[in-house]
């Protein structure tokens, strides 16, 4: 069986990429501007854009599953660059997918926690796309699973690792209403195993499935904290009523926009560390016979080895 796998630099393609090589698959491994640290021998790279409808049609040719992962994944930006390539390069995907005949198309969306009136252009263009999609199986029988992760870490993540580890150290971090939001961690191979086993079931195309590593109770000021334990430090300096945190990430915004300073805090993100969302994987459980193997203490001992390895911590 041939696999594609877009975005395969990122933090999720990357390890997709990985275990399907290991797994005896034949892939082909989509990059952008960003590169690999590692490339798989047995994995075949090709650099291009999933916006370029001339790279996307042979790119397709005699693949049997598509796991598209490549996203514009950040809390801010131009709304055009997360159009052009959230919904309009996963369309490019489609049509050269069923013009290949293509087995199955496993799109990687997002569990959200926004209200409607916080949703940011990432949450509403991966909304677009999931509809478009949806309509595509609904009228044409498109080959389609939706794997919608919590919020993905383990070692080598960015957004959910050294980002935050970076913060903390540099005491540009506060935990907001307490640090009490729900943290829906989902570690990396818990994710991947679920995406092996989308791609083997039968019984799942048309299907939308919440994936997490099961446990509602951890919260963000827990993970946040443990990662803090980790630099030597024993809390987390700052606190922030949800109020007060989602009026700095809106003044920052418009520091942002007038003047491109990078901002602290984004509204998605006071969203994100506030939610209090619970999500139930039963359903992956009954249709890929999901079982999360690595759970929150095993994940966080993992990370810690991992920062220690890389010198990230001492």
């Amino acid at each position: 069986m041939k696999c594609l796998v877009t975005g395969a630099a990122g933090f999720i393609g990357n390890a997709l990429v990985k275990r399907l090589v290991k797994e005896g698959y034949e892939v082909k491994a989509l990059l952008h501007k960003t590169k690999p640290n590692i490339y798989e021998k047995k994995a075949e790279y090709v650099t291009g854009d999933i916006t370029d409808i001339d790279l996307v049609k042979p790119l397709v040719k005699d693949v049997d599953v598509v796991f598209h992962c490549a996203a514009f994944a950040r809390d801010y930006g131009p709304k055009e660059i997360f159009l052009r390539v959230n919904f309009e390069g996963t369309k490019n995907l489609v049509l050269a997918c069923e013009a290949f005949e293509v087995k199955k198309f496993i799109f990687l969306s997002h569990i959200r926690y926004e209200s409607e009136k916080a949703i940011g252009y990432y949450s509403k263009t991966k909304v677009m796309a999931e509809h478009y999609l949806l309509d595509k199986y609904k009228k044409d029988k498109f080959p389609v699973i939706i794997i919608r992760p919590g919020n993905v870490y383990g070692p080598g993540a960015k957004r959910w690792v050294l980002r935050l580890l970076q913060a903390i150290k540099k005491n540009r971090i506060a935990l907001i209403d307490g640090g009490k939001g729900i943290f829906l961690h989902t570690y990396i191979d818990n994710l991947v195993d679920a995406l092996l086993a989308a791609m083997k079931e039968p019984r799942v195309i048309g299907e939308i499935i919440d994936v997490t590593d099961g446990d509602n109770n951890t919260s963000w000021g827990k993970y946040l904290i443990s990662l803090a334990k980790m630099t030597g430090k024993t809390n987390i300096k700052w606190n922030l009523s949800k109020k007060t945190a989602l009026l700095l990430s809106k003044l920052v915004m418009i520091s942002y926009r007038l003047f491109k300073i990078e901002p602290l805090v984004t509204p998605m993100a006071v969203e994100v560390f506030t939610n209090q969302q619970k999500v139930s994987i039963e359903k992956a459980r009954y249709l890929l016979g999901y079982e999360p193997k690595v759970d929150f203490h095993e994940g966080i001992k993992r990370v810690e080895d991992w920062l220690k390895k890389e010198n990230y911590i001492s």
